[in-house]
């Protein structure tokens, strides 16, 4: 008997390893919610941006606050342009747009890099501040190994970005 192909193997691994609770009306994987977790972590520089737009007078405040160099800030926003670019794909990908579904299968290798992306800026900043680490530098530091974990051990993101998704009446589509 020849071994099952990626796509068995992913839609038996999409029937059998979730609960009932992980799919929606329509039977597809939902996102995981650390997924949105890890999206928030990745592109927080965009949120803050988005708050210190919406709070007109004290704006440049928070953005000083949280970013005292514009250059980490201007960094922080080119390292989580790919999450945005992720968050629209996911948003309007279809099969009658396969390049945008084709980079939302590539999703979590995307992650992966963009994470990779934001680890360094942490450690270079550790690094310019002389290895001095206070308590703000060290809670980011922590979350962002974590989610790395998450990231390359979850094999539900893996499933949820490869398509493996489960249709009504037992049929599967990966």
């Amino acid at each position: 008997m020849p071994p099952p192909s990626h796509s068995q193997r992913s839609a038996g691994r999409a029937l059998l390893n979730y609960p009932i609770h992980a799919y929606d009306q329509h039977g597809s994987l939902k996102a995981p919610v650390w997924l949105y977790l890890l999206l928030a972590f990745l592109g927080r520089t965009w949120l803050l941006l988005a708050i210190a737009a919406a709070s007109r007078t004290t704006g440049a405040d928070i953005l000083t606050l949280f970013y005292p160099d514009n250059h980490h800030f201007y960094l922080g926003l080119a390292a989580g342009l790919p999450v945005v670019i992720l968050l629209v794909c996911g948003r309007l990908k279809s099969d009658h747009r396969p390049m945008l579904s084709a980079l939302w299968r590539h999703g979590r290798w995307l992650l992966l890099a963009t994470w990779l992306m934001d680890l360094s800026l942490q450690l270079s900043g550790i690094l310019h501040a002389r290895g001095l680490i206070g308590l703000y530098q060290s809670l980011p530091l922590l979350a962002s190994f974590w989610f790395g974990w998450y990231l390359l051990k979850s094999r539900r993101i893996s499933d949820y970005f490869d398509g493996a998704h489960v249709l009504s009446h037992g049929v599967t589509r990966g």
